[in-house]
């Protein structure tokens, strides 16, 4: 647990519009967490072993609450807090009060691209909003990641988006990318957007190429990523944990507990002591364990237990679940070779 964030949804309301949004695909309504919940399950966290917090939404700064959390997690002994934001809302101000606090507080920013690319996604001057953020946070000493959706309109472009990324805003530690993905409901018909396995080993190229010659970038929770990268001989990539693993759950604004921000699959209704009760449950622990029906049958099982993929990759990935997504990438390698 000392190793895992607890993440927290606060909000799905947002400043931007984003067309590939999975957080407020299909929904009517607006949820935000209570305060009460919150600080709850920061408690109960902290109990359990957890030293790291995750906030997300939405558009976190939009939440009320969010400084008051901030000033218990870090009473609390909080060693880090992680926020995701789109940089809307990152003031000098805000951005000097972020810095302040005893414990670690970073911001994760995202920018989809080019100005072009980006606005498309998510909305007229949302681009130029999103980076005056990212200028207030890194003139006040606030760690600053840029996260970047990756999906075939961007492949093209990636290294000279990569460079200016790091030339434009020199004080980042990170560029993260997050592979695309439809969910119920989604705003726009991203299907053309999607990764076909042929994309993803691009994309492991470009960036493995891009690490090689110093640009620090990674794939988000997503070792299929390393284990194509290694078997291309391509071994640049820095290793990222599945998105399903121990440890790993997620508070959403309508209360529900899930193990990814990105999926909708409950596993239940948070109220004091639920953390505790769903981590240490048979269920959670089937669902975060490694899989022991497809992936033992697989020729590439050795090279993904290697690098942390222990389980399937979810098949929301392109929206075909004949074959599995790693599969199918991996097999592109070895038919290639």
């Amino acid at each position: 647990m000392k190793e895992e964030n607890l993440s927290i949804e606060v909000t799905i309301r947002c400043t931007n519009n984003c067309r590939h949004c999975f957080a407020r695909a299909g929904r009517d309504d607006a949820p935000e967490l209570s305060l009460s919940d919150a600080l709850s399950a920061v408690y109960e966290a902290y109990e359990l072993g957890y030293r790291r917090l995750h906030l997300t939404g939405g558009e976190p700064f939009l939440w009320r609450h969010l400084y008051e959390l901030l000033d218990y997690a870090a009473e609390k002994g909080y060693e880090s807090c992680f926020i995701n934001t789109n940089g809307s809302l990152v003031t000098d101000e805000a951005a000097r009060r972020l810095k302040g606090y005893g414990m670690e507080v970073s911001l994760s920013i995202s920018v989809h691209g080019p100005e072009d690319l980006h606005d498309d996604l998510c909305g007229p001057g949302s681009f130029r909003a999103g980076t005056r953020g990212i200028r207030a946070a890194l003139n006040a000493g606030v760690r600053v990641t840029v996260f970047t959706t990756a999906r075939r309109g961007l492949l093209e472009r990636l290294p000279r988006f990569a460079e200016d990324v790091f030339t434009d805003w020199a004080g980042i530690s990170e560029l993260v990318l997050i592979q695309i993905i439809r969910v119920a409901g989604d705003a726009r018909d991203l299907a053309s957007d999607l990764l076909r396995p042929e994309d993803f080993l691009q994309m492991v190229r470009v960036v493995a190429m891009l690490n090689l010659y110093g640009y620090r970038i990674s794939v988000l929770e997503n070792p299929l990523a390393t284990v194509a990268a290694g078997l291309m001989g391509m071994p640049w990539l820095t290793l990222a944990p599945p998105l399903y693993r121990s440890g790993k759950i997620v508070l959403m604004a309508d209360a529900s507990l899930t193990l990814a921000h990105s999926s909708r699959d409950s596993l239940g209704t948070y109220g004091p002591g639920m953390l505790g009760a769903v981590t240490g449950s048979e269920h959670y622990q089937r669902m975060v364990g490694p899989d022991t029906d497809i992936c033992p049958a697989c020729m590439f099982h050795e090279a993904c237990i290697e690098k942390g993929l222990d389980r399937p990759s979810e098949w929301f990935r392109d929206l075909d679940d004949t074959v599995p997504y790693c599969r199918r990438v991996l097999n592109s390698i070895e038919n290639s070779i």
